[in-house]
């Protein structure tokens, strides 16, 4: 093989190779001012913490503390809105890595809007 042959084979193993790049990062379309939820870690949202657990393919249990008193927590699905500490909240968008049975929770994430 020649050089010319190596660097076109080259340059295209480094192609594919970004391009399988590029759709594993892409995020879902989600709304302006959604927020970004990762599997169990907590974000802070207009005095409330969030966090996101028990995900499906379409589902989270969303869980909310004030700080002030016991923590509380609603299932959301894929374009249904629920209401956690007085605030109502939408999933827009979820993102795991495997389906049905096998969804690995930890690589779980989640996008909320508040509608309220």
């Amino acid at each position: 093989m020649g050089r010319g042959a190596r660097a076109v084979g080259a340059a295209l193993v480094v192609g594919v190779v970004a391009l399988l790049g590029a759709c594993g990062a892409q995020e879902p379309d989600v709304p302006e001012g959604a927020v970004h939820l990762r599997s169990g870690e907590p974000v802070e949202v207009d005095g409330l913490t969030l966090t996101a657990a028990n995900f499906g393919e379409e589902s989270i249990s969303l869980i909310a503390s004030d700080g002030q008193d016991y923590d509380d927590a609603v299932d959301l699905t894929v374009g249904r809105a629920g209401e956690v500490k007085g605030r109502t909240f939408e999933l827009v968008a979820v993102d795991v890595e495997g389906s049905g049975d096998d969804v690995v929770e930890e690589s779980g994430q989640a996008w909320v809007l508040a509608t309220d």
